[in-house]
């Protein structure tokens, strides 16, 4: 018996040696870690992106202004194409990741047919409206679902993935290019107040975003949705509402005088609503795939999802307000 007490305490002391000797050289991998990171993290100036936020901005905006206010419809729309295709192509790397260039080329193209053709034939203010053109419409959106279809079917492939890519296919269509059209439609049917309307679009949108970050850094406590975006909080989505609805304002004032109090409320609170739902909505297709930005074609900002997540969202709102009121 005393040898089994013996051998039992010899094991025990084994085992703790052990333990203390995994939890040592644990201790200085994590150390290594550290020293190994430091230089890396003193190379880079910890204003570094700040810094290339601002520069982006410096030269996009700009141009972004100029597009407006110079560019006719035929110019935006190039730029909603641009979007559209950009987008597409982010949207599809992440939730395929796994398939080819290719592939995924082929999927934005599908994707953007429908937005292409709705701008080009539907409505009568269309460039090429004729009595048929929502049956042209329908067909695009027919070409888009079929082709997705087609062509997983006569692709040589394991076909075990082959309805995630028909499915973001479908999904891209709609999420980008549906979304993205009508931020094309705006400077295409509303004419003399379509600048007006997308400045009050991108003010209430940028000063939401605005109000909500600096509210949320002095004031939030309750979190609005952790497992998506573990920073926004329900402080922070008011001081935004509070933001837009003063950019509401200010274009009532200087564009819109005939709109009453409570439609500006209204337009504000839906176009506000949308645009932070637009925004966790693009959060969670990159939580659910471990992605942190949708791409980095904007140097300090990202992808392009990531800067029109908000716009798109809130774009067929004021398209559909804009010409209710106009009329």
């Amino acid at each position: 018996m005393d040898k089994e007490v013996k051998m039992s305490e010899e094991q025990q002391q084994i085992s703790q040696d052990q333990t203390a000797a995994a939890q040592q050289e644990a201790s200085n991998l994590e150390q290594q870690t550290e020293a190994a990171a430091k230089p890396e993290a003193a190379a880079k100036p910890k204003h570094s992106n700040l810094m290339l936020r601002v520069m982006s901005a410096v030269v996009l905006l700009p141009l972004l202004l100029a597009l407006i206010l110079f560019g006719d419809h035929w110019w935006w729309f190039g730029f909603a194409v641009l979007v559209t295709l950009l987008g597409g192509w982010e949207f599809m790397k992440i939730t395929n990741g796994k398939e080819s260039n290719a592939t995924r080329a082929v999927s934005v193209i599908l994707a953007t047919i429908p937005m292409v053709v709705a701008y080009l034939f539907a409505g009568e203010n269309a460039p090429l409206f004729s009595n048929n053109s929502w049956l042209i419409v329908g067909g695009s959106v027919m070409i888009t679902v079929w082709g997705a279809f087609l062509f997983n079917c006569f692709r040589p492939r394991d076909i075990s993935r082959a309805t995630h890519v028909i499915s973001g296919t479908l999904a891209c269509a709609a999420y980008v290019g549906v979304t993205v059209l009508f931020l094309a439609l705006i400077k295409r049917d509303l004419f003399d107040s379509a600048n007006a309307w997308l400045f009050t679009l991108i003010a209430m949108t940028f000063g939401s975003d605005t109000g909500a970050y600096f509210t949320g850094r002095a004031f939030g406590k309750h979190k609005m949705a952790p497992i998506l975006s573990p920073k926004k909080s329900i402080e922070g989505a008011v001081g935004g509402f509070v933001s837009a609805l003063i950019a509401g304002f200010i274009a009532k004032y200087l564009a819109f005088p005939h709109l009453s109090i409570g439609q500006v409320i209204l337009l504000v609170a839906v176009a506000n609503f949308l645009a932070q739902m637009g925004d966790l909505s693009e959060s969670l297709i990159k939580r659910s795939y471990g992605v942190k930005d949708s791409g980095n074609v904007i140097p300090g900002h990202g992808g392009v999802l990531d800067r029109v997540d908000a716009l798109i969202f809130s774009a067929p709102w004021i398209y559909l307000f804009a010409m209710f009121t106009n009329q």
